[in-house]
């Protein structure tokens, strides 16, 4: 090996020895702040790397966690079957299911709806139409290892939050609660009044809980203590009457809410400032009428949204200026935004329709790259995963993963330890390398997919490598 090929040898060995950092989609926003930043690096184009499941009449997420991916398939209404819905777990390589749960009936329960997967649990609930237990399923076997001790009423659109112990934040109309990752154990409850049952969710920053909840004449952002559950202030009230989304969180703790009933004149993007005592408003700027949203900033604190007309923008997250626009987004029925962002900012949007469900792709300046139809999408994707596999579920035997191959440098099919050598060999000399694989494109060795093959993709490298 020439001195080049060593050094960078040596530190892929490394890395190796180090571990790789592998970026699960845990809950429907993502993370604790629900503002759908990734880790990983999605697809360059509509690719698949595999498609089709198990029949579901509705379009539910997939939730992700290491090499296996989590959603529901609803077969019937409830009521309709013993067995009217399915808890999947499948490989999110390979699209093969690994096991398969009918979850228990209950009495007035809903479509089973997963709140979430952490920490080898994924759980699982029928709350909404009334009050059911939560379940904690073995991420493994399927086995139920758990249920709540106390019945809980949230819904699939409200969206659940992990604290960093692993704790469930749920929030529903009426209730917040903190139930054990380890137990199902209830930690606290607390009292609130959300604007309207099935958005009402939570979302973390620090050592504090935010919820959107009614206020004289609106709604205010009210700040609850994440060890105590304690209510401690709300902020200033944004007027309307109805509103069906929940906050998000930027890096810096800014604080957004898309407040719209379809309604120019209440219709508005708002952003708050913590300070530690009170919530104060930075800016607002109109919005389109989104419901059951969940919102996307990128890397550098960019926040998506959608302005009047469904103008598909990038803000400033300084004052909410307008950064980049994609222009008209079209939802002829609902939309229902739903994004996942990568680790090069680039942006994956579902649109939530029925009509015409859509998937984009977008650059972080919002320049299509691509985009496919997805009948009936729902709330059913992206979500962004292992080896930056993206997910999207739709209705009938639509399941779908796309995956762009960076790092199969020998163009196998696999990305396994005899990838590692022509890596190295696209690293420090391209000619050679297309000469030694005249079949391969050098570009898969792009794996932080910034458009260039250089030392910053090592680390990406082998996190591909060691997960997938």
């Amino acid at each position: 090996m020439t001195t080049n090929k060593l050094i960078l040898f040596a530190a892929l060995v490394s890395a190796l020895a180090c571990g790789a950092f592998a970026d699960d989609w845990k809950t429907s926003g993502k993370n604790p702040q629900r503002n759908g930043q990734s880790a990983d690096f999605g697809p360059d184009s509509p690719t698949l790397a595999w498609s089709g499941g198990r029949y579901s009449m509705n379009a539910w997420p997939a939730f992700i966690e290491g090499q296996r991916l989590f959603t529901i398939r609803q077969q019937t209404w409830p009521g309709e079957s013993h067995n009217d819905a399915f808890l999947v777990a499948m490989n999110i390589h390979t699209g093969a299911e690994l096991w398969v749960r009918a979850v228990p009936p209950y009495p007035g329960g809903w479509v089973p709806w997963i709140a979430g997967v952490n920490d080898g649990k994924v759980y699982v609930s029928r709350g909404g139409a009334s009050f059911a237990p939560l379940y904690a399923y073995s991420v493994e076997t399927g086995q139920i290892l758990w249920t709540s001790e106390e019945d809980i009423d949230a819904r699939p659109y409200d969206g659940v939050v992990f604290a960093p112990n692993g704790d469930l934040i749920i929030g529903s109309f009426t209730d917040i609660w903190r139930i054990s990752g380890e137990d199902g154990a209830t930690v606290w409850r607390s009292d609130r009044i959300c604007s309207a049952a099935g958005s009402c969710g939570a979302a973390l920053y620090g050592d504090a809980v935010y919820i959107a909840d009614l206020a004289s004449g609106g709604h205010a952002i009210v700040r609850y203590n994440l060890a105590t559950g304690a209510l401690q202030y709300a902020g200033d009230t944004m007027p309307g009457l109805v509103m069906q989304n929940t906050p998000f969180c930027g890096p810096d703790g800014t604080i957004y809410l898309s407040r719209t009933q379809n309604n120019p004149v209440y219709d508005y993007l708002y952003a708050f400032t913590d300070t530690g005592s009170a919530i104060t408003q930075k800016w607002s700027v109109p919005a389109d009428w989104t419901v059951a949203s969940e919102f996307g900033i990128g890397p550098d604190g960019s926040i998506y949204m959608l302005k009047p007309g469904y103008e598909f923008v990038r803000l400033n997250p300084a004052d909410g200026s307008v950064i980049n626009s994609a222009g008209y987004i079209p939802s002829p029925d609902i939309f229902i935004a739903r994004m996942a962002i990568d680790a090069a900012g680039r942006v994956y949007l579902g649109n939530g329709s029925y009509e015409d469900g859509r998937l984009y792709a977008f650059d972080a300046d919002l320049t299509l790259r691509w985009q496919t139809s997805v009948t009936d999408i729902n709330i059913g994707g992206p979500a962004l995963g292992a080896g930056g596999t993206l997910i999207v579920c739709g209705v009938g035997t639509d399941i779908r993963a796309y995956r762009t191959a960076r790092g199969d440098m020998n163009c196998d099919g696999s990305i396994n330890v005899f990838d590692i050598d022509p890596f190295i060999v696209a690293l420090v000399d391209r000619q050679a390398y297309l000469e030694m694989y005249p079949s391969c494109n050098v570009m898969y060795a792009d794996v932080n997919a910034d458009g260039e093959v250089n030392v910053f993709d090592i680390d990406p490298f082998v996190e591909v490598l060691t997960n997938g």
